[in-house]
């Protein structure tokens, strides 16, 4: 066998070997932690750094919006630079069909661009929004274990020659993303249902304030109870008053004698408390007053809780609604994948 040949097959012998290897370690990361973040990292960077890209990139589906979001994007060689820094605390989104990955995803077909300037497909979107310069692209499809799709692997600008991803690459990258994929899942579902969470706490405050502005009926109608039976003895005692105070003026308009006691009672000189007091007249008029409010509380109090209480109940069935139409939404997916 010629030495070049010989020298071919060796280095053709370990790579594979080397690969095998990176494969066992993955497996190994995957079994020693359950640090699902940290893990998914550590992943990203060892086959970023072993296929010599400068960047590693993870995008899943968000299904409701069908749109495709940064999970992951990390510089492989463990430094930091300003495209790395622009994606930190936020997500790059893209339409579900945009660009390099959209493409991918829709199709589940490995895509391998060796120039994205001789590319129609790179759009160049989220270039423009981290400043960073892409010139090659490795992607594949990640799948769960039903081969439904559920986002992309990218990595971004090969540094070794030839200055782009082989066919090597491809094949070892689409051994990987089979091994990784029930994990990369995993992280999909938790990431929902963290946004699921987040919905029902906005859901359970919306609730709260409405059951604030309701109140515990229970208190609230064992007040009005007391409320009604305050108003009925103040009405009651109104009322005496009132009468009181018709007999008293009558007596005063029409027999002379009682005019100067009836004047003094309401002047309260009777009481030797002077001229400038009127208590009597001042209290029936207070007590009118405080009956008057007191009805207008008991008239608009039960229009009042009905109209809050049909408030509340539309609310839930809208949420129940939801809910409900969101599930058969999942069934149906799940049903097509």
């Amino acid at each position: 066998m010629p030495e070049e040949e010989s020298d071919v097959l060796v280095n053709e012998l370990r790579t594979r070997v080397e690969r095998l290897e990176l494969l066992l370690m993955i497996g190994r990361m995957m079994h020693a932690t359950s640090d699902q973040e940290e893990l998914i990292n550590s992943i990203a960077l060892a086959v970023g750094h072993y296929l010599d890209a400068d960047r590693c990139s993870v995008f899943f589906h968000d299904r409701e919006a069908d749109e495709l979001y940064t999970h992951l994007a990390v510089r492989t060689d463990g430094q930091v630079d300003d495209a790395i820094l622009a994606l930190e605390g936020q997500q790059i989104r893209i339409r579900a069909d945009e660009g390099i990955a959209g493409s991918v995803f829709q199709s589940s077909e490995v895509l391998n661009v060796q120039d994205t300037r001789t590319n129609d497909r790179f759009t160049g979107g989220v270039d423009n929004k981290t400043g960073y310069e892409t010139r090659s692209i490795l992607c594949v499809p990640l799948k769960n274990r039903r081969d439904r799709n559920i986002g992309v692997l990218q990595l971004l600008n090969k540094q070794a020659d030839p200055g782009y991803f082989t066919a090597d690459d491809e094949i070892f990258v689409g051994e990987l993303v089979e091994q990784i994929g029930d994990l990369m899942e995993l992280i999909l579902k938790r990431n929902d249902l963290e946004k699921r969470n987040a919905r029902l706490e906005e859901q359970m405050q919306e609730l709260s304030s409405i059951e604030y502005l309701v109140g515990d009926r229970t208190a609230i109608n064992a007040v009005f109870r007391h409320n009604r039976r305050i108003h009925y003895w103040t009405g009651v005692a109104g009322l005496f008053l009132l009468a009181l105070m018709a007999v008293t003026s009558i007596g005063m308009v029409h027999y002379d004698p009682w005019r100067k006691v009836m004047l003094a009672m309401h002047t309260g000189t009777i009481f030797g408390l002077g001229h400038r007091y009127y208590y009597f007249t001042d209290t029936v008029s207070i007590l009118t007053l405080l009956i008057c409010l007191s009805g207008l509380l008991m008239y608009v109090y039960p229009p009042l809780n009905r109209w809050l209480k049909r408030k509340k109940d539309q609310i839930l069935k809208d949420k129940m609604r939801a809910a409900a139409e969101q599930a058969a939404r999942e069934r149906g997916q799940n049903g097509s994948s």
